[in-house]
């Protein structure tokens, strides 16, 4: 058996706890019909059980660099693609708050679609952006490494860099973004912290604290603005919901629209609606078609989708049942209890972690926190793309060293 008693599990068991019994708060009612919603409810939990679980084996006490050559050139190569990302980020930012304030118009109406034409490349580095916004989460191993080592100087100069992330997602108004930065940082700081001294630990824990206050007021903010500028919103809520406050419902149902909404969808499903996994790789799709390699059109990508949800692909369906519109139930259940033997294989039994293992471990805590709100796997795609590039060109140069002309 696992350690239950660990903070990162206990935060994700949570998560789920909060996401599902707020739906009762906003009059999310589910209606189990017969036999089979019996099996798709079943169906539901037994995956979300497969990426929950193993990290009850999590019991880090240590960190370290098994390799240093290999994490000084990381770090180099790293730091530099986060700088550019950070100055990028902070660029985007600027222009997006200059130029569309009204974070309605911005999420609604796409609005940065016609920054594309006022502003020179924008809609490149606007797309770059988008894909390598998750890069800065490998700063926060190395961030929490150089910590437990009492380096404070290269601790602060590794969270600057990992908060191009979080600058990414208050660029894009991005409240998941936002979200996920957070809930990831503070679970992997509770997967580690026995790994950093006792005087660190309080230090750490203290300023995150006022970081999270920081960080979800501005969150609250972001929400506040939003349906603020939405006054029809109001007449959207369910006159049986418990909370009627447009603000405070938008937050609620935001929480807990995962589970009624994929479970309805899941409901609805035949093979008519089986998408051959184009959400998953919608990304990896856009990139192949940007360079020429495959014709791929993202309006007709996005009616497949739209199609196939009954228009309301844009809602949070959570984790099972975009995997099952992709997938198929099958290899819906295949993906998931690979990903449950991948972090039981990363985590069990391991009380010294090392630094490499780290950079994997933290973009698999992904899956599990944004879970609720939908399914995480094309996040992972472009970070463990660029590990592997990296450690392509690590072996490549210590080859260079070694030859002799």
């Amino acid at each position: 058996m696992g350690n239950n008693k660990n903070g990162v599990y206990i935060i994700i068991i949570s998560l789920y706890c909060v996401s599902f019994f707020s739906q009762f708060l906003v009059a999310r009612d589910v209606v189990y019909r017969d036999l089979f919603s019996i099996f798709n409810l079943f169906f539901s939990f037994i995956n979300i059980f497969l990426i929950v679980y193993p990290w009850s084996y999590a019991n880090v006490q240590f960190l370290h660099v098994k390799n240093n050559s290999f994490f000084i050139f990381l770090k180099r190569i790293l730091y530099t693609v986060l700088l550019i990302n950070l100055l990028l980020n902070i660029g985007i930012l600027v222009v997006v708050f200059t130029f569309i304030p009204n974070i309605a118009e911005f999420k609604a109406e796409q609005a940065f679609l016609k920054l594309y034409d006022q502003i020179p490349y924008f809609a490149n580095i606007f797309r770059y952006a988008y894909v390598s916004q998750n890069l800065g989460y490998f700063a926060i191993p190395i961030f929490f490494y150089e910590l437990s080592n009492g380096n404070w100087k290269r601790a602060k100069i590794a969270i600057i860099f990992a908060s191009s992330s979080l600058i990414s997602g208050i660029a894009f108004y991005s409240r998941a973004q936002i979200f996920t930065f957070v809930m990831v940082f503070i679970s992997y700081f509770f997967l580690v912290k026995n790994c950093l001294p006792s005087i660190i630990r309080i230090s750490t824990l203290k300023y995150l604290k006022l970081f999270s206050i920081v960080i979800i007021s501005f969150f609250i903010l972001i929400t506040f603005l939003r349906f603020s500028e939405m006054s029809y919103y109001g007449e959207r809520i369910p006159s049986t919901s418990i909370i009627q406050n447009p603000i405070l419902y938008s937050l609620v149902d935001y929480a807990s629209q995962g589970f009624s909404n994929g479970f309805i969808q899941l409901e609805r499903y035949d093979e008519s609606k089986f998408l051959h996994g184009e959400q998953l790789f919608r990304d990896i799709y856009q990139i192949l078609n940007f360079f020429g390699f495959i014709s791929w059109d993202a309006n007709d990508s996005q009616d497949k989708i739209d199609i196939a949800y009954d228009y309301d692909g844009g809602a949070f369906n959570g984790y099972t049942t975009p995997l099952v519109f992709n997938l198929g139930y099958f290899f819906a259940f295949v993906v998931s209890l690979i990903y449950f033997l991948l972090v039981r294989k990363f985590v069990k039994g391991k009380t010294i972690i090392n630094l490499e293992s780290s950079l994997k471990i933290i973009v698999f805590l992904f899956i599990p926190i944004v879970s609720i709100f939908y399914v995480g796997y094309p996040m992972l795609y472009f970070p463990l793309l660029f590990l592997l590039f990296v450690r392509i060109l690590f072996f490549i140069f210590i080859f260079l060293k070694h030859i002799k002309f």
